[in-house]
């Protein structure tokens, strides 16, 4: 199964070239051991600088990929997991890992294979050029999140942590944080939301993003990443950057927030 590019051409460059100099233009002076990367998943103009420049600072991306994002569209399974084939990137087409889904989707009640929820989907695509420039020879394991209870997290961690603990796996986790407010309102908004994934607290992430009213569409994804990182036992938790669309776009009352943050 071949699944084709979407927002290519309009969330990010068509071409090899351009996204190579996109990527190399992002300079990084941080090197860090990490499993899990949270970056931001908008159009490169507004936060691909973000997005290169955490996953630059990873010491060592694995080959194996787990990718975790919300689903804007409303289609498909809760917790859909593209089943097989390759998805096509400016960088060459990256091969979806069909025995790490098989393994995943047997052992679980809510992980399902589905296409139908990647179709139309950009929150794992507009990152997978940026991955697949980075290490060219990845594999992943893409999975949309939509709305999930707690505990639904706590169960979707568990299960692919059952899968993950003892091999060598990068978790890459796909969100935009607060959207459509002003810079301050977002700024302000951003860094409640941001505090509790520094102190990886997965119930405060999830019970101040619907206290606060918090338009962080990657909430789903981002309480199961940090469900796993308790059960993966890291602590070592580093926010690369923080910034917003108004940097870009120069409105400063209707902006969107973006962060790098990795944990190791």
């Amino acid at each position: 199964m071949h699944r084709k590019a979407v927002v290519e051409g309009v969330f990010y460059p068509k071409s090899f070239k351009a996204i190579k100099n996109f990527v190399d233009s992002c300079n990084v002076k941080l090197q860090v051991e990490a499993k899990i990367a949270i970056v931001p998943h908008a159009g490169y103009i507004y936060s691909g600088e973000t997005a290169v420049k955490t996953l630059k600072s990873i010491n060592k991306i694995e080959k194996n990929i787990i990718l975790l994002g919300p689903n804007h569209t409303g289609l498909g399974e809760k917790v859909a997991v593209f089943p097989e084939g390759e998805w096509q990137t400016p960088c060459g087409d990256v091969t979806v890992n069909k025995d790490t889904v098989d393994l995943l989707v047997e052992k679980s009640v809510i992980l399902k294979r589905d296409t139908m929820a990647h179709i139309q989907e950009h929150s794992l695509e507009v990152l997978l050029p940026i991955l697949k420039y980075l290490k060219d020879d990845i594999n992943i394991v893409p999975i949309t999140v939509s709305h999930l209870t707690k505990n639904e997290c706590f169960n979707v961690a568990k299960d692919i942590y059952e899968i993950i603990k003892d091999g060598s796996f990068t978790i890459v986790v796909s969100t935009d944080f607060n959207h459509f407010e002003s810079e301050e309102v977002t700024n302000y908004k951003d860094k409640l939301a941001i505090e509790k994934i520094l102190d990886i607290d997965p119930e405060g992430l999830y019970n101040i993003v619907f206290e606060k009213r918090i338009s962080m569409c990657g909430i789903f994804p981002v309480t199961i990443a940090l469900y796993l990182a308790r059960m993966l036992k890291l602590n070592n938790v580093k926010l690369v950057e923080h910034s917003t669309s108004a940097k870009a776009s120069g409105d400063y009352h209707r902006v969107v927030g973006y962060a790098g943050i990795l944990i190791g």
